[in-house]
């Protein structure tokens, strides 16, 4: 069940959970806050919890909007590339859209008339292709390691998670928004997700896995909750 907190001006959505913490995430693509309370926290404890964190939640709405401001499709815009920083290049002729990465720069080649709206389609297409040529090799790796078979694998773009599973299946989905990401994000994610095929529930064995084949992933989770990462 879910329900939504105004607090401060700020419109915070909680999402009852059977998790043992409550638990605040600020999503980078679009500012939104989301809070993971256990089922039997009472609303008093919630709201106060949400109460405490309401500078916390500014301040990282703010550096979002600022790397939001950053990564917009402009002549002079910067946008982020396994999690370095890179000067777009907008270069206006006739012909084929494409984007090239060349002397640590993004070119955007686009006709004169290209809109902003075709612009920020191509850059999401660029995002997945990065995301496709690099995310099937890591899976692998680490479904070998982890002992367990992935049949499929797909990207799209998501508002609020990144990533996926289809247990029965044997499927997992990633958000092109990775690409944008230090490869540690990734590397966290497919993992995450990998061991989701064997527990699909985030219990104690679940984290046990986790530790296991990935030591220190949750100072990795906590920083791409941030932005840091």
């Amino acid at each position: 069940m879910a329900e939504k907190l105004i607090l401060g001006g700020v419109a915070i959505e909680v999402e009852y959970k059977q998790v043992k913490r409550l638990r605040m995430i600020v999503y980078p693509s679009d500012g939104r806050v989301r809070i993971s309370a256990p089922v039997s926290a009472g609303p008093g404890i919630v709201r106060d919890f949400a109460l405490s964190k309401l500078q916390w939640i500014e301040k990282h709405r703010t550096k979002f909007r600022s790397r939001a401001r950053t990564g917009s499709t402009g002549d002079d815009a910067v946008q982020y590339v396994w999690g370095e920083a890179l000067p777009l290049e907008i270069i206006r002729r006739q012909g084929y859209r494409k984007i090239a990465l060349s002397d640590g720069r993004i070119k955007m080649y686009i006709p004169p008339d290209c809109s902003a709206a075709k612009k920020q389609e191509l850059l999401d297409k660029w995002y997945r292709r990065l995301l496709d040529e690099t995310a099937p090799e890591r899976i692998r790796k680490r479904a070998l390691a982890i002992g367990v078979e992935v049949k499929g694998f797909y990207t799209r773009k998501m508002k609020s998670h990144w990533g996926s599973c289809n247990c029965s299946k044997k499927t997992i989905r990633l958000n092109t928004e990775l690409a944008k990401r230090n490869p540690e994000c990734l590397e966290y994610v497919i993992v995450h997700e990998l061991i989701h095929m064997i527990e699909a529930s985030h219990n104690r064995n679940f984290y046990r896995l986790m530790n296991a084949f990935m030591p220190g992933w949750r100072e990795i989770r906590k920083k791409m909750n941030s932005g840091e990462l």
